[in-house]
């Protein structure tokens, strides 16, 4: 599929998995993208121009087409013609924007790339990119919900317990990646989330809550777009203290997944399925495992080994993350934390819009 006209306006994402790419994208709400080309005609090979006469706006883009009859034909199956993934670069996946204007279908659907590189890699091996849906298993017996419910509870216990986690306030955690990438992370419970990230070239940071969320890199200030703030949220559940605060949420699902020297736990919440290996005897989460994209965008097991655990405020905490990814070493999410503080005092600014 050639590409024409190219968009210049460039800026950097970075996933909480520290996986970087540049992306180019347009912000603002209603873009016409593909270069105003018609999306069902485009599905099909063909490049054909869209009419303004003819639009509807899903998202934040807003497509034409060249005729009444393919406007009608989006409208009966828009998920099929619409650009996947809600606009994320299909190599380096949420919440890495793509370039409206960088395009090329594959099996029929449309993906978007952050950069003419990613786009090239992408069309060399789709299936190294692309999260295919796992095959259907069968529902986790009433067993296995109950042991993964009382492994989950010595979870808890061991890393402080109950009503610990769930008075729990604010979090911050200041941790130095095998990569020299710096990362601050604060959290306000429930909804307030800042996460900076500093590299030798530039400083990002990512600030959500429930009133306002943005990217803020290099002193310019852009608005998040509600699919990365909606990436950006789930990616946040790695984290441990996140994920077993969530346990008493309704949509919150584990079941125990394999027995052993230690014991795994399948979680779920929508949109987000992880693996903890739980010490039986101790309850202490050694290790999570979970798909997600590696070096260079592609996808894989992701692995982290917890250790050197201490007691900050009540709480047992891993200092030591070792990370791989399909079984080698993954240095951008292997970390040591330099500090750990909890229900510390919160500079309000940390979380506004500079002006």
């Amino acid at each position: 599929m050639s590409i024409r006209r190219p968009t210049l306006i460039a800026s950097a994402f970075v996933v909480l998995a520290l996986v970087t790419c540049t992306a180019r994208g347009q912000s603002g709400q209603n873009v016409i993208p593909l270069e105003g080309l018609d999306p069902v005609m485009l599905s099909q090979g063909k490049e054909v121009q869209g009419d303004m006469k003819y639009k509807v706006t899903r998202g934040q883009f807003e497509y034409i087409f060249a005729n009444a009859e393919n406007k009608a034909t989006f409208e009966k199956d828009p998920t099929r013609y619409e650009i996947q993934l809600d606009g994320h670069c299909a190599r380096m996946g949420a919440p890495t924007t793509g370039n409206p204007d960088l395009y090329t279908v594959h099996n029929g659907r449309i993906y978007i790339f952050g950069s003419e590189s990613c786009q090239t890699l992408f069309k060399a091996a789709p299936e190294k990119y692309l999260d295919v849906p796992a095959a259907p298993k069968s529902s986790p017996t009433a067993e296995m919900l109950k042991r993964g419910d009382e492994l989950l509870t010595k979870a808890v216990e061991a890393l402080g317990g109950g009503s610990k986690l769930d008075q729990l306030a604010s979090l911050q955690i200041r941790d130095v990646r095998e990569n020299q990438v710096k990362n601050t992370l604060l959290l306000t419970f429930p909804e307030g989330l800042r996460q900076e990230t500093v590299r030798s070239s530039f400083t990002l940071v990512a600030v959500v809550t429930p009133s306002e969320s943005f990217f803020l890199a290099n002193n310019s200030t852009r608005t998040m777009p509600e699919a990365d703030r909606k990436a950006l949220y789930k990616e946040i559940h790695h984290e441990l203290i996140v994920l077993l605060r969530a346990r008493t949420r309704s949509e919150f699902k584990a079941w125990l997944a394999g027995s052993g020297s230690e014991e795994r736990v399948q979680v779920e919440l929508p949109g987000f399925t992880t693996t903890l290996a739980i010490d039986p005897k101790t309850g202490r989460v050694i290790s999570q495992t979970y798909r997600g994209r590696g070096p260079g965008g592609v996808l894989g097991q992701i692995a982290i080994n917890y250790s050197d655990f201490r007691t900050v405020d009540g709480l047992s905490l891993p200092f030591k993350h070792t990370a791989t990814f399909d079984g080698q070493p993954f240095p951008a999410l292997s970390s040591t934390i330099e500090a750990i503080t909890i229900n510390g005092q919160i500079d309000p600014s940390s979380f506004k819009k500079p002006q």
